[in-house]
């Protein structure tokens, strides 16, 4: 007899409002996983571990047997979950660049471990804006299972790279699909300027010194202007 399908719920951390890729993205999810049985939740809050914990709590209530975190920032391929489900670990995601140049790699992979088995690598640390994990991981960890620490240096470490910490001091192993994480956009923001030079740029910057010294002189329409003789 099969075993009965898995209890999933994903939980995407975000503030009031998500971004349009993301929710298409996440629709797409929704409608290729539709086999299995889901629970959505949106944890609002603008403190992230905060947001992440309540995550658990609810993934807890419905009695899941893995959590999907999905931030809302993220792209994501249609069978993400379905593909992470397959690798039958108790933590594995997908990793992804950060949204400022230089754009590194996010997550640490263990140093000195053998070639990886097929699309899986070992991490040390991974980002969790694609992330499952077997609900009884956190039966190993204390409350908060998500929060925010400081290294030797006095700097912040991120409340998914202390997680990380945290299960992995549990004797839990890491996992990132690698194959899969080539297909994850991460959502920034970029600002438009007008060119510095180049001969649109002239021509707009002309019109609009033209449109100050109108101001200047009263003269409604550059166009039809004539010059005015000055009388004693």
């Amino acid at each position: 007899m099969d075993s009965p399908l898995p209890r999933v719920a994903i939980a995407v951390p975000s503030g009031d409002m998500v971004h349009a890729d993301f929710a298409l993205a996440y629709a797409q999810l929704c409608m290729a996983s539709a086999g299995l049985k889901l629970q959505l939740i949106t944890v609002k809050s603008s403190i992230v571990a905060e947001a992440r914990n309540n995550g658990v709590k609810y993934a807890k209530d419905f009695g899941a047997d893995f959590l999907l975190f999905l931030d809302s920032d993220m792209l994501f391929p249609p069978t993400a979950l379905l593909r992470l489900l397959l690798h039958k670990k108790d933590i594995v995601g997908a990793t992804y660049t950060k949204r400022v140049a230089p754009f590194q790699i996010l997550g640490t992979s263990l140093a000195g471990q053998p070639t990886a088995s097929g699309d899986l690598l070992e991490m040390q640390r991974i980002p969790t804006g694609c992330l499952l994990i077997k609900m009884h991981v956190f039966d190993k960890l204390s409350k908060p299972y998500f929060r925010f620490e400081t290294d030797t240096d006095g700097a912040i470490v991120g409340e998914d790279y202390v997680f990380c910490d945290r299960a992995r001091a549990a004797g839990f192993r890491i996992w990132c699909d690698a194959v899969m994480s080539r297909e994850i956009g991460h959502i920034g923001q970029q600002v438009y300027r007008l060119p510095p030079t180049g001969s649109h740029a002239t021509a707009l910057l002309g019109v609009d010194r033209l449109s100050r010294q109108c101001a200047v002189t009263g003269v409604t329409n550059p166009d039809i202007a004539t010059p005015v003789e000055q009388t004693n």
